[in-house]
């Protein structure tokens, strides 16, 4: 009976050897874990284990997730998905082609709602047909084109780029493009014209560089605006814009010249 027992005493005494490194609390082998003999465990110098299940156990945070799992694939939205070749947006369509319109040999592209308006010899305005109620300086509600011997600086003095008050070829005291009335009615003129320049620069016309120049003026009513003018001293034209117009840019870049 002693002898049929020592076999079984001997499994057990190593089975509980095993279990105290490699069981769980109610005696049964961890799952995973490696069975290596009792003296390889238990040496030094023995290598780590590896494999994936010691790497996935070396990875594994505090409550027993895997610390460096991926995260988990998005849901699907079920809307369509865009392949990444696709542009994502085309190209907005092209304006509508503006009118040609001229004046002193110039062609030049005008809003289809705007004309051009004659006002003396060497002087016209391209403005909207129906321009009441709008600002207007010099009888212009647009862009006032001057040439040849029309073209005048401040006060009718020859006109140079970067001359005060350059855009003001009139002598006397002219009502106020944006208020042109106070609020009782009586005359609100422009009070400060003549200074300097506060922009200037080339800047294109067709294909053609012309003198830039933008000035800071003013009203009796402490009204504000910035008169910008274009000169083409070789060919003799001056561009004037007195209150600012969103069509302007797009006009002076249709600019074709004669010859």
């Amino acid at each position: 009976m002693t002898q049929r027992l020592r076999p079984v005493l001997l499994a057990a005494a190593g089975l509980g050897l095993f279990c105290a490194t490699a069981c769980t609390p109610d005696g049964r082998p961890a799952s995973g874990a490696v069975r290596a003999p009792a003296s390889a465990e238990a040496r030094s110098d023995a290598p780590a284990a590896d494999g994936p299940s010691a790497r996935a156990a070396a990875s594994e945070s505090a409550d027993g997730r895997p610390a460096s799992a991926s995260p988990p694939e998005p849901a699907a939205t079920g809307g369509a998905t865009r392949s990444p070749d696709v542009a994502a947006s085309t190209a907005p369509p092209a304006p509508p082609a503006w009118p040609r319109a001229g004046f002193a040999g110039l062609s030049f592209a005008i809003p289809p709602d705007w004309t051009v308006v004659g006002q003396g010899d060497g002087i016209g305005c391209a403005e909207p047909r129906h321009s009441s109620g709008r600002p207007r300086m010099f009888g212009c509600s647009g862009l006032q084109i001057k040439a040849g011997s029309a073209i005048a600086g401040y006060e009718g003095e020859p006109y140079a780029p970067g001359g005060a008050g350059g855009w003001y070829a009139a002598t006397d005291v002219q009502p106020c493009p944006v208020r042109p009335a106070t609020a009782d009615g009586s005359f609100n003129g422009v009070a400060s014209a003549h200074s300097a320049p506060v922009e200037s620069g080339l800047r294109p016309v067709g294909a053609r560089q012309a003198w830039y120049d933008r000035w800071g003026a003013g009203c009796r009513d402490g009204s504000r605006f910035s008169p910008r003018a274009w000169y083409l001293p070789l060919s003799r034209v001056l561009f004037l814009d007195y209150t600012g117009h969103a069509e302007t840019g797009r006009i002076l870049g249709s600019v074709r010249f004669p010859g």
